[in-house]
């Protein structure tokens, strides 16, 4: 048996194993997904689709196929796939080590007596814990597979582990779920998506995959940590689901946490299964009996704040929300921004503080006044975080970063993009642990995310390796955070219209309705894809409509305030 990658293959692979952490066992799934097989409708509107076995008589090509769509359905641990396989492989073969998703297209041959191959186009990796990876272009993979003859008929005798999945069924039977750990403040929770099958059993993936800890790019300088100390593990290998309430039953090793780590740790749980559809609460318990009850889960003081969907902007007579029919101002920062006439603006929660850009440099504004804190030239949109600092860099100089608090004190941060030329745009994930940069690199672009760890007094101290996403295409313009996983990028294209892209962090992205009106020069997000906001050039903001178009919802506009 033998599994053929190109080079591009391979640095796909090599960029996942950045992402992967210690193997969790296979679990057992309620639901799965394999084109052309039975529908049957389960009780919590699930679908649940069942591929046929094996049929007598079945040639190499048969058998190999039908294995292929088989293992699309995880129900009873790839009961069905097993089918396919020799009884003493059926023990070894392990399915959970990842998913291969393909388009769908595959040559399957018999190579030899006993001997057949599979080829596809691989487009997407999942590893073991969930962590996705896009394989962009897409790269050819061979597999050999083994067969033999049990009672007269043939099955696969060895095999690559993990499945081989399209991407209509992969879409269809993995589900994306962010799990929750720590930032280095231990104020705030920062999500880590993953991908996991819909079932019955997607808690005890999800709680596995929680007590391995966050992916690499989060983990390596820092950044994000789990609250569950070293060694913990589920008694039982599983998180049963009654009544709405998930009972997660942890080892022994738990009881050396003290109250404020058990807070965490609960914490922790109730974000993170709180993305399956029927989990309501979550029990901790420690072997068997109920760690300290008196102590909250709740998550409400760690994760951030949902911002205002009205459209916030900057017009010649005022500056506050969009309603529908009028501006509704913002009466504390209204005032200053008037006489200000920013390009650019961020808003703290609450409204209490941003940070604008004007023809003199970057200021704070707060207490009905304009602090001035950043001369330099050539600056771009100044970011604010949630923490209350400004960061400012000049837009040919990406290197010299600057982190300004509400005192003026300027410190400049490294920054892991040392060879980039220019910086188009740079943004604060509203929990304050993640950078976004839009980077240019001579005639090429890259929009990557950090991970942010900060020292005394909440100051940023350090950024991690960057993670690169998907961009618009075109010529990027800008990008800006729609929600805590998900980033938004626009880019120019060459017959004048605008492409726009989301991209999940850890996951897909999508490309959005291409804009035909005006000349976008911003963006901002609330919330939602939905509520992502274009500023063109002639003071239109655009929003994105039922009809699958951009539309104008406010006209008039000289500047789009990204709230934080």
């Amino acid at each position: 048996m033998s599994q053929k990658l190109t080079r591009g293959t391979a640095m796909a692979l090599a960029i996942l194993s950045v992402f992967v952490l210690t193997a969790c066992s296979g679990i057992p799934r309620s639901s799965g997904v394999n084109q052309g097989s039975a529908v049957v409708p389960v009780e919590d509107d699930a679908i649940e689709f069942l591929p046929s076995g094996p049929v007598q008589g079945a040639t190499i090509e048969q058998i190999l196929r039908g294995f292929v769509e088989a293992s699309s359905s995880p129900v009873s641990d790839y009961a069905i796939a097993r089918q396919f396989l020799t009884p003493e492989f059926a023990a070894k073969w392990d399915a959970t080590t990842g998913v291969s998703v393909d388009a769908g297209l595959r040559t399957v041959t018999q190579t030899a007596e006993g001997q057949g191959q599979l080829t596809y186009s691989l487009n997407a990796l999942v590893d073991s814990q969930g962590n996705y990876v896009d394989v962009s272009p897409p790269q050819s993979i061979t597999s050999d597979y083994s067969f033999q003859e049990v009672e007269g008929q043939w099955r696969i005798s060895a095999a690559p582990n993990g499945v081989v999945m399209d991407r209509f069924t992969f879409d269809q039977v993995y589900q994306a779920h962010p799990l929750y750990f720590f930032d280095s403040t231990n104020s705030m929770l920062v999500p880590d998506v993953r991908f996991f099958p819909n079932g019955a059993s997607a808690s005890t993936r999800i709680t596995k995959a929680l007590l391995a800890g966050p992916s690499g790019w989060l983990s390596a300088n820092g950044a994000a940590h789990t609250s569950f100390p070293a060694g913990t593990a589920l008694v039982a290998d599983t998180v049963p689901v009654s009544k709405g309430t998930a009972t997660v039953d942890l080892n022994s090793a738990a009881l050396s946490a003290d109250p404020t780590i058990i807070r965490q740790m609960k914490q922790q749980l109730s974000a993170s299964l709180q993305s399956v559809d029927n989990i309501t609460a979550v029990n901790m318990l420690v072997d068997g009996a109920v760690l300290n009850n008196a102590i909250s889960s709740s998550i409400d003081s760690v994760l951030p704040k949902p911002v205002d969907s009205r459209p916030l902007v900057l017009t010649d007579k005022t500056f506050g929300y969009w309603t529908g029919s009028k501006v509704e101002t913002v009466t504390q920062l209204s005032p200053v921004l008037m006489g200000q006439k920013p390009s650019a603006i961020t808003t703290s929660a609450g409204n209490t503080l941003a940070s604008i850009l004007t023809t003199e440099g970057a200021s704070f504004v707060r207490n009905g006044n304009a602090q001035l804190v950043d001369t330099r030239t050539a600056l771009i949109a100044p970011a604010l975080d949630n923490f209350g600092y400004l960061w400012s860099v000049p837009a040919d100089q990406p290197s010299k970063l600057f982190v300004i608090s509400t005192d003026g004190k300027q410190q400049q941060l490294d920054v892991p993009w040392t060879g980039a030329d220019n910086i188009l745009s740079l943004s604060l994930s509203r929990d304050g642990s993640r950078v976004l940069a839009l980077l240019q690199f001579g005639d090429t672009y890259q929009l990557v995310v950090s991970a942010l760890v900060r020292g005394e007094k909440s100051v940023p101290s350090q950024l991690g390796v960057p993670l690169t996403l998907s961009l618009a295409a075109g010529v990027p313009i800008t990008a800006a955070w729609v929600d805590s996983t998900t980033v938004v990028s626009v880019s120019a294209a060459a017959n004048g219209s605008s492409h726009v892209r989301t991209q999940v962090i850890g996951g897909q992205g999508l490309d959005l309705p291409v804009v035909t009106t005006g000349t976008p020069l911003s963006v901002a997000g609330a919330n939602t894809v939905a509520g992502i906001r274009i500023l063109t050039s002639d003071g239109q903001v655009l929003t994105q409509r039922s009809s699958a178009q951009w539309q104008s919802t406010v006209t008039g506009v000289t500047t789009l305030a990204v709230q934080q």
